[in-house]
């Protein structure tokens, strides 16, 4: 076999780029940090000719053109010998598969391997495909690795740890039992290697909520790896053995400060899965960061029990946190104890109020229905807490029965759902409920009910709404016109935009936005909004007749 030299690391576009997402007309693309610490750790060994594309930005802004063009176009120019690709979303799972057969149909010598929570937890559905040679199983660095110097050096493969190949026509896999020690000494990733300059340059975030664009610059980064935690809807526990493991404090900061000097960031994105577990360690790093003038989040979100604590919330604020992102996922404590989520319902009320004691942050709860255990008035009780919480919004998900999960175990061994990949089996929906088979509800009625929630606590009862001073109210007005960046059509959405005009009486203001409402309702048949409608007893009439006046 041919001697591997020359490494292409590919991260695939997202869904919308390619007309996947069919109801989805907005992409957000930020630096692909995991498939960064692999192409680094290759990239240090000094043993390889190493090349970083993010399909992504070359399609959005360099070639413009299709996947199988740029795709086509970057093999035949680099003549790789190895592709490896970021395989983290099972939405994404076409695109992986499309992208390895037309690697090999430019070169069918390009070994391909894959790398990522789908190639681990849906080991078999990857390998099945003639066009993926390996896959990389749990974290990549040791894996990719090990790899390739048992390709070159044709020892062969069956001891090498954290990869899965096909042998004789049957898979074999071997899970990975050491991790990679280094992430504790891993200096900062090679940015200059990407095109940093084109990330947030369009797209949403969710920071955008906060502060206007031209205000902040974004920089996504990762400080600790892994969660201790066993929640049974999480794959996070199989992919890296409940093994945590943070960065040295210099080290994180000294990744800002390369950040914030040569491309002007002054907003972190930490991409962590449970960033605060160690409290010295966090306390230590909010310290350094409180002299950097930055501001931060957590991205993924925050668990309660771990800042939990007065002197963690007044160091979270002189740090400058900009929002609170607190994993809840229940308002139920059967259901909280049936996931194995460590945490109890009054620790959540308590950090709330913790959170408005020291500070005006935004915080953003986060909460999962539709448990396959869950009765109606189970999941109604999940919803009806996150609206009683002082919440600025609540982001309300449908359970999902991910695959590498407890939970998706469950629902296979119950019969409740088809398998991952069979041909019964319908792709998961982020924002939907799953195709499973619930107690005593249907997979309409916790889609609708979930969504009338939302409605009711995001919007009608939104609590900066109903505070109505005009910083509130600015706030307020940002959520709703980041909604209508994304749906544009969202009534609810100008509905309550002429509420805030109603508070500041600027009744032209009002009106027009109650005109567009209108127009929504008569002329738009692509979503019904009249079951929210009337479930929430909106008098939209009286509203409307107001436009008259």
């Amino acid at each position: 076999m041919k001697t591997i030299k020359k490494i292409l690391f590919l991260n695939p576009p997202d869904p919308v780029l390619v007309g996947e997402l069919k109801n989805q007309t907005y992409s957000y693309f930020e630096p692909p940090i995991g498939l960064l610490y692999v192409y680094s750790y290759l990239k240090d060994t000094k043993k390889y000719d190493t090349y970083f594309v993010d399909l992504n930005i070359e399609m959005k802004f360099i070639t413009k053109k299709s996947m199988e063009e740029t795709i086509e176009q970057i093999v035949t120019s680099y003549k790789p010998d190895l592709v490896a690709i970021s395989a983290l979303y099972y939405t994404s799972r076409n695109i992986f598969h499309t992208i390895a057969k037309k690697i090999k149909e430019v070169d069918e010598n390009v070994k391909v391997v894959l790398g990522g929570h789908y190639p681990t937890h849906i080991t078999k559905l990857t390998l099945a495909d003639k066009n993926i040679d390996y896959a990389v199983v749990s974290e990549g660095e040791l894996g990719l690795s090990d790899l390739i110097d048992a390709l070159n050096n044709s020892s062969g493969l069956e001891n090498v740890e954290g990869i899965a190949f096909v042998k004789d026509g049957k898979i074999v896999k071997n899970d990975r039992k050491t991790f990679w020690q280094g992430f504790k000494t891993s200096k900062r990733l090679p940015w200059e290697d990407i095109k940093m300059e084109y990330y947030y340059k369009e797209g949403k975030n969710f920071l955008y909520r906060i502060y206007k664009k031209g205000e902040i610059k974004l920089g996504a980064m990762t400080a600790t790896r892994g969660c201790p935690n066993q929640c049974t809807f999480c794959s996070s526990s199989k992919f890296f053995k409940h093994i945590w493991r943070c960065r040295e404090v210099k080290l994180v900061i000294e990744e800002i400060k390369f950040l914030k000097k040569n491309y002007g960031v002054n907003t972190i994105v930490f991409n962590d899965e449970n960033m605060a577990v160690n409290r010295e360690w966090f306390l230590e790093l909010l310290n350094e960061i409180k002299k950097l003038n930055i501001k931060w989040i957590v991205g993924g979100g925050l668990s309660v029990r771990t800042i939990n604590d007065e002197e963690v919330i007044k160091s979270m604020y002189e740090a400058g946190i900009a929002a609170f992102n607190i994993a809840i996922e229940s308002g139920s404590a059967e259901t909280l104890k049936k996931v194995k989520k460590p945490l109890f319902l009054s620790e959540v009320e308590n950090l709330v109020k913790l959170i408005r004691k020291h500070g005006n942050a935004f915080v953003v709860g986060f909460f999962i229905v539709g448990f396959p255990f869950e009765t109606k008035e189970d999941f109604l009780g999940t919803l009806e807490f996150g609206g009683k919480l002082d919440l600025d919004w609540r982001a309300y998900y449908c359970f999902q029965p991910f695959p590498g999960t407890e939970l998706y175990d469950y629902c296979i061994d119950n019969k409740l759902t088809a398998e991952y990949g069979a041909e019964d089996c319908k792709e998961y929906e982020f924002h939907s409920a799953a195709e499973i088979k619930y107690i005593d509800y249907t997979k309409k009625e916790l889609n609708d009910l979930n969504y009338l929630y939302n409605i009711k606590y995001n919007f009608l009862e939104n609590r900066n709404l109903l505070l109505g001073t005009e910083e509130s109210l600015k706030q307020v007005e940002r959520d709703f016109n980041y909604v209508l960046e994304i749906a544009p059509k969202h009534f609810f959405a100008y509905f309550c935009l002429a509420e805030i005009m109603k508070k500041r009486n600027d009744i032209e203001k009002r009106k027009q936005y109650l005109k567009i409402a209108k127009n929504i309702l008569e002329t738009d048949k692509s979503f019904d909004w009249s079951f929210y409608i009337s479930g929430l007893k909106v008098n939209v009439n009286k509203s409307f007749s107001d436009i008259l006046l």
